[in-house]
């Protein structure tokens, strides 16, 4: 019997009838949550780390751009049909630390020299 009334059942996850689906919706947003920020943390390094130098940069500031790398990267990685491939979406992640570079790049001033001109 196949409908629409009843969810697929999946190995591995335990739903008592009688659990409202709030709290499983609450739990996938706290997952997705916990995610983004260890993906945002893993891009926003990566980024740091392709700029040269060193970068003057609070590690929630790093946090954030990643994250944003993370999301913007996600998206263009979709739209170029290179988001989903088998095992790891080596291209998706290429874009999203180029974006975490650049992100970091101008928060931390455009890469322009600060100090005496090196012009003669």
């Amino acid at each position: 019997m196949t409908g629409a009334a009843h969810p697929p059942c999946r190995v591995g996850h335990h739903a008592s009838a009688s659990a409202p689906n709030r709290s499983r919706e609450s739990q996938i947003e706290i997952t997705g949550i916990i995610t983004a920020i260890i993906v945002g943390a893993i891009v926003g390094g990566l980024g740091r780390l392709v700029v040269r130098g060193r970068q003057n940069i609070s590690l929630l500031m790093t946090l954030v751009i990643g994250i944003a790398a993370a999301l913007i990267g996600t998206f263009i990685a979709q739209q170029l049909n290179v988001g989903n491939t088998a095992g790891v979406d080596w291209i998706q992640l290429l874009i999203q630390v180029g974006l975490a570079a650049v992100g970091v790049t101008l928060y931390t001033g455009g890469g322009r020299s600060r100090g005496r001109s090196r012009t003669r």
